[in-house]
């Protein structure tokens, strides 16, 4: 039953009207806000200090969106940088209600940075969702609709993956 509900929830986000999109990918130096999705429980808080200093270094502000894979978000607590959401935060199909994510989802940010690893439906649908300029992440045969600027990457850790998106934003 789960594995049909994924499958409803992917051609729900593959039949997500995006906004149309006519710019070509900023350079660093144009970037203002970047905005970052990933899985608490898959990515290393070192990680996220490296991509979030990485970007802040350059004057950029940054706002990370953490998904929880349990009911409760528990010591996980939001602040003006940090956005927090869990699976009480999830739809019957398993993505994300968009009042639990619209400040992310509606944020204009220069980038979206996908850190996802294995095509998440939850991490995908945030990007399918987001408003942002282009939104950056590696590519899924499953879910080509929701970057604009998706990295073949071999890369097998987050860190990795972040390495390869650096190589092509710089």
């Amino acid at each position: 039953m789960a594995n049909f509900r994924i499958q409803i929830g992917k051609k729900s986000l593959a039949r997500h009207k995006q906004l149309h999109k006519s710019e070509s990918l900023k350079k660093m130096n144009e970037v203002r806000e970047v905005g970052v999705v990933y899985d608490v429980k898959k990515t290393s808080v070192q990680l996220l200090n490296k991509v979030t200093h990485y970007f802040e270094v350059e004057g950029k502000i940054v706002i990370t969106l953490g998904y929880l894979e349990e009911r409760q978000l528990g010591e996980y607590v939001a602040n003006k940088k940090e956005e927090y959401f869990c699976k009480n935060d999830l739809n019957f199909w398993g993505l994300p209600q968009k009042q639990s994510v619209t400040p992310f989802i509606s944020s204009d940010f220069d980038y979206l940075i996908n850190l996802d690893m294995e095509g998440c439906n939850v991490l995908q649908a945030v990007s399918t969702y987001s408003v942002s300029k282009t939104r950056i992440g590696k590519h899924f045969d499953d879910y080509p609709f929701a970057q604009d600027f998706m990295i073949k990457s071999l890369a097998e850790t987050a860190e990795e993956l972040f390495k390869d998106i650096q190589h092509y934003i710089k």
